[in-house]
């Protein structure tokens, strides 16, 4: 074989040859460089991305806000408003009021049902049990609106103008018996949506919800109180009508038994709503102690108030004002679900005496500071104990404000009449002084 040998001019030819394409590989892309056959991705790094930019939200779907006579404002109904009175025309207005509303509802209804309920059941985003607790009897009710609607179509003429609606009205009232049911599962409806919506999945599907426009920018919880709300305001409804509907007519007659059999349902509903909401608040209450289990907690049917009350010491305490005995506690979570475990022991309404306490009787803070110089004096101020001492301690509450005691106080009065405003020293001088000789 050969060997070559370079000169030293060649040396120096071959190495400048190799640092100006050595400068030019520097020079160019990776990408380039590199073979085709071992193409790299580039990283993220490298990569000229853009940051998310969500989609633009879709329009919100709005409701109608023709009134009646924007209604009429056509071919059809130009004949007829001359002839019409302004109370003929206000009264046009409350029935068409009254139809809008339940087409309205109706709407909100099937979109709760087909876009929620059926959404979260598909998707398993929620147990069976709990998507029936939150939904109640809610098919029950799309049909009730339905018929209103129905009703209230087929009287209304080929001008727009409806004559009579009291007799609808009034065979319809009854199936609104359905709300009773419906309203009294909202109490543990509520407490199922508030625990569910905190769920990751649960609440991603409650955002996109809310930014699609079906849902007006309006939650799942606004939707289904919707519907109560909308049950409550039916003898407003039909007072409105009412109002501009001769006395001497049969139809007045009709719409004064309707208003009052619909406050008769719903002070029904109102009724069932309370125990629902008493039977909630005992379940969730926690005993230390099986002394603490008295029967009058068991017995009670009615939450007349419930709230946050401090003690002296700033201890924030839990206050259950049923309708035969009061309640403390101290709130807590257990297993991901909120109970309130009973402090003390509970005073049923037969032993209770509750004294409204003047400001500034009684010093803030542990027993030590209390009793010492300069102790800060309290404001609005409650004290509950039994009327035999022995049985259990008393409590001295502190409200947050004069307003916050007045409502407690008058709650209070809701049960029992054993109720005492003490005098405080001050005040004792002042009637002293007041009562004292005087100088002629």
């Amino acid at each position: 074989f050969r060997v070559r040998f370079w000169s030293i001019k060649q040396k120096k030819s071959k190495r400048s040859i190799l640092t100006v394409s050595g400068s030019l590989v520097s020079l160019m892309s990776p990408n380039k460089y590199r073979k085709e056959g071992c193409k790299i991705p580039c990283s993220p790094t490298r990569q000229n991305t853009l940051p998310y930019i969500p989609p633009k939200l879709s329009p919100v779907k709005r409701r109608s806000q023709l009134t009646w006579m924007d209604s009429v404002s056509g071919e059809k109904g130009t004949s007829c408003l001359p002839s019409l009175s302004r109370t003929d025309i206000k009264r046009q207005e409350a029935i068409y009021e009254m139809y809008q509303g339940e087409k309205d509802i109706v709407d909100d209804l099937i979109t709760v049902t087909k876009l929620y309920r059926d959404s979260l059941i598909t998707l398993g985003l929620m147990s069976q049990a709990d998507v029936n607790t939150l939904f109640g009897n809610i098919d029950s009710l799309i049909p009730v609106h339905q018929d209103l609607l129905t009703r209230l179509q087929l009287q209304r003429r080929p001008d727009g103008t409806t004559q009579s609606v009291g007799k609808q009205i009034y065979e319809w009232c009854d199936s609104l018996r359905a709300y009773v049911t419906y309203c009294s599962n909202q109490i543990k409806a509520k407490s199922v949506f508030d625990e569910t919506k905190n769920e990751p999945s649960v609440d991603d599907f409650f955002q996109r919800c809310i930014a699609s426009p079906f849902s007006r920018k309006l939650d799942l919880w606004t939707l289904l109180d919707g519907a109560r709300s909308q049950f409550v305001r039916y003898p407003l409804l039909v007072r409105s009508i009412l109002k501009y509907t001769p006395s001497d007519s049969g139809d007045a007659s009709h719409l004064e038994k309707s208003i009052k059999l619909m406050e008769d349902i719903i002070r029904e509903a109102d009724l069932q709503m309370g125990v629902a909401r008493c039977e909630q608040s005992k379940s969730a209450l926690t005993y230390l102690f099986d002394e603490q289990k008295i029967p009058e907690i068991e017995a009670s049917v009615a939450l007349v108030c419930s709230g946050h009350l401090k003690s002296t010491k700033g201890n924030k305490l839990y206050v259950f004002l049923f309708d035969k005995v009061v309640v403390v506690s101290r709130s807590s979570t257990q297993g991901g679900k909120h109970h309130y475990q009973v402090f003390r022991e509970p005073i049923p309404v037969q032993e209770l005496v509750v004294e409204d306490l003047p400001d500034g009787e009684v010093k803030l803070g542990s027993f030590r500071s209390a009793f010492g110089q300069g102790g800060q004096t309290a404001k609005n101020l409650i004290r509950i104990s039994f009327q035999d001492s022995s049985k259990g301690q008393s409590h001295t509450f502190l409200a947050n404000d004069e307003h916050d005691k007045r409502q407690w106080m008058q709650a209070f009065h809701k049960i029992t009449s054993k109720i005492i405003t003490v005098v405080g020293e001050s005040k004792i001088k002042d009637r002293q002084l007041s009562c004292g000789p005087s100088q002629n």
